[in-house]
């Protein structure tokens, strides 16, 4: 009786799927979501004229957004989406040279060890990270692709482009950490923890 049970359990609709866990339709869902935010965000920080200007300061979009991405993700998740966002960066510039890939690389992996082991997921630590990572960027960006090349005039281009432009991108950190908290408490009432078939979610 028990061989006959073992083989019909074993027989029984084989070619029948298990349908997707709330966990990875929330994770699906998550993830397409922030794909659709970064090329938002690239689209509209790149295009010229398409996104306002205030006395010639530029809106870096993509900065805050990583760091919200970053703080929400997971190691390999929260690398690829920095890369990638990075990448096409570079790609829409002339003067990219994989700096963008990288640099969102690295900072992404700080903040993902910085949020598992020592700070908490809130509005204040979304405010430190993204302030400290566009003032980084500025830094950076303008040693690099200014002091080092030589430019004349890279103190005053400092002060007046990369300053207001930092300052003007951190004020989108206020618009991105609410909206990607809002987005994941809606995939999480949509989609709770205990379900039927979700074995792996069951407490």
């Amino acid at each position: 009786m028990a061989d006959r049970y073992n083989l019909y359990t074993i027989t029984k609709h084989p070619e029948e799927k298990r349908p997707l866990s709330n966990k990875k339709k929330r994770t699906y869902y998550m993830r397409l979501d922030y794909s659709l935010l970064i090329l938002l965000s690239l689209l509209l920080q790149n295009t010229p004229h398409l996104f306002p200007t205030i006395m010639g300061a530029h809106a870096f979009l993509l900065l805050p957004l990583i760091v919200c991405i970053s703080m929400f993700e997971k190691n390999i998740s929260a690398a690829v989406f920095a890369i990638v966002a990075g990448a096409l960066w570079d790609a829409a510039t002339a003067w990219g040279d994989g700096f963008h890939a990288l640099f969102f690389l690295v900072v992404s992996s700080v903040i993902v060890i910085l949020m598992k082991y020592f700070l908490r997921n809130n509005m204040k630590t979304a405010l430190l990270l993204s302030g400290c990572t566009i003032l980084l960027y500025s830094v950076v960006h303008w040693l690099i692709f200014s002091v080092a090349r030589g430019n004349i005039g890279s103190g005053m281009l400092f002060l007046t482009y990369y300053l207001p432009s930092a300052a003007y991108t951190f004020l989108f950190t206020f618009v991105y950490y609410p909206w990607l908290r809002k987005i994941i408490a809606r995939l999480q009432l949509k989609y709770p923890r205990k379900e039927v078939f979700d074995e792996e979610e069951r407490p």
